[in-house]
């Protein structure tokens, strides 16, 4: 069995977006995932959603914030897509972009500011 290489010029590039959900109650990260996924399918429809790559990291819900990743071509229609986001769990809520970088560590340093 022969492996193949991936050119590092083929390969996926990600971008790390850093949000905090603004609402009077502290939605799960299911209902995070599912109101992201379903602002992408809304704004962009069901291939150009599929061209995101949209994955959540990490999310805490005392804080209400989290970082997800995209794939570096989506990045302008996926922080479009957020900013549509009104409801979170059928209740009112806002998504605030906190930053975003290349790398997890920067944008923690960003998100720390």
């Amino acid at each position: 069995m022969t492996k193949f290489k991936i050119k590092s010029s083929q390969k996926e590039n990600w971008r790390y977006i850093g949000f905090e959900v603004i609402s009077d109650n502290a939605p799960d990260e299911k209902e995070i995932i599912k109101s992201i996924t379903s602002a992408i399918l809304r704004f962009v429809g069901e291939v150009g959603a599929s061209e995101t790559n949209v994955w959540l990291i990490e999310y805490d819900e005392k804080r209400k914030r989290g970082i997800f990743r995209c794939s570096n071509r989506a990045l302008t229609k996926v922080l479009g897509a957020i900013t549509t986001i009104s409801n979170v769990a059928e209740k009112p809520a806002v998504f605030n972009t906190l930053g975003v970088s290349g790398t997890i560590k920067k944008l923690k340093l960003q998100m720390s500011k």
